[in-house]
């Protein structure tokens, strides 16, 4: 398959989320509609000039500042590809070499679940769209006085959205502008990106484990995106079940084990691991260890995996959608450079029209 071919369909992979929530008849929140009804306003041709993403932008990532943290981090390290050829296979350099990732860390607003509960769903949706402005401007505030923003900064090329709270309330009216005002900025989920693979694919995967941040367990967040992924691509009869686990070790025994204590018997087909401090490599030299017949782990966790079990990742997801956007779409920067981190930090504060959100380089905040 050509790289123009690849392109197209990455692109469309990505953002048919959007188009089909579109479709299903879900309303979006009034900034949208008041955004992209004003042809003249300042949001309006901000995003109606971004209609391709520029390879000198900056990778954004929007969520806490623990999120942000932790996928920065991840891309700042990551090594899953041969770089000459894109081929799967670690060649000794970092993928991202020569990119910005700007991380708007939101200590304001989070943890997103607890806001929502405060402030209710409309508020994040809001959030996650200013945010996702803010992102795509040229400008930030040099401080908390500074309202019109007068510090240059670089424009989004692409935008996580880090939370999954922000994939539940938020991504949708983001898509949701983006579409109705022709800009090609793309935006992912990690949470989402992982769905796609799990339930996307051609092999299907009925009985799916997650496991997840504490912060997001028995909120039902994750069973309700599970939910909309299975009717996004038309999946009857398939569940989830979700939990977390400590940092103690064997993640995997530790899932399976609360898996058996909540009454869990039905073989698990697939597993996502939407918890970004466990070390894959652990988690799959255990599943190692069960599928080996002469382990004791086999005989105690064999009979809940299928034979077909897999082990999906967001981070991984992440890592892999990112990396295809930006070469097959030709996004790199092509740098000769370590990649590189840039913080921003969120600040609200109140108008005439109501709370806006100021964008601060973090080093211009004084503690």
């Amino acid at each position: 398959m050509n790289r123009t071919i690849r392109a197209c369909l990455l692109f469309f992979f990505i953002l048919c989320s959007c188009g089909k929530q579109v479709q299903t008849g879900r309303d979006t929140i009034d900034l949208v509609k008041s955004i992209s009804s004003t042809p003249d306003s300042p949001e309006k041709v901000l995003l109606s000039s971004l209609s391709r993403p520029s390879p000198a932008g900056d990778v954004y990532i929007i969520g806490s500042p623990q999120s942000c943290r932790i996928i920065s981090d991840s891309f700042l390290q990551c090594d899953m590809r041969e770089n000459a050829r894109g081929r799967n296979w670690r060649d000794g350099l970092k993928d991202f070499a020569g990119e910005t990732f700007d991380c708007i860390c939101d200590s304001s607003y989070t943890p997103y679940a607890d806001y929502v509960s405060r402030c209710g769903e409309d508020a994040v949706r809001e959030l996650a769209v200013r945010l996702s402005l803010s992102a795509l401007s040229s400008n930030c505030s040099v401080s908390i006085y500074d309202l019109d923003g007068n510090c240059e900064k670089t424009q989004a090329k692409m935008i996580i959205l880090a939370d999954p709270v922000m994939l539940e309330f938020g991504k949708f009216d983001v898509d949701t502008l983006f579409s109705l005002t022709s800009c090609g900025i793309p935006v992912v989920s990690p949470l989402e990106l992982a769905l796609d693979e799990v339930l996307g694919s051609d092999k299907k995967h009925f009985n799916v484990g997650l496991m997840c941040d504490s912060l997001y367990v028995g909120k039902g967040l994750y069973p309700a995106l599970f939910d909309a992924k299975t009717n996004q691509f038309d999946i009857v009869g398939a569940r989830c079940w979700e939990s977390s686990v400590d940092a103690s070790g064997k993640a995997l025994a530790q899932f399976l084990d609360a898996y058996v204590l909540a009454g869990g018997v039905e073989p698990l087909d697939a597993l996502i691991v939407d918890d970004w401090h466990l070390d894959l490599e652990d988690i799959y030299a255990e599943l190692s260890a069960i599928r080996d017949f002469s382990r004791e782990e086999s005989m105690r966790y064999g009979k809940l995996l299928s034979q077909s079990f897999s082990v999906f990742s967001s981070s991984a997801a992440t890592m892999r959608a990112c990396y295809d956007l930006l070469r097959d779409n030709n996004l790199f920067t092509h740098k000769i450079a370590q990649p590189a981190v840039r913080t921003f930090i969120v600040s609200p504060r109140q108008d005439a029209e109501g709370i806006q959100y100021l964008v601060i380089p973090s080093e211009n905040v004084q503690n």
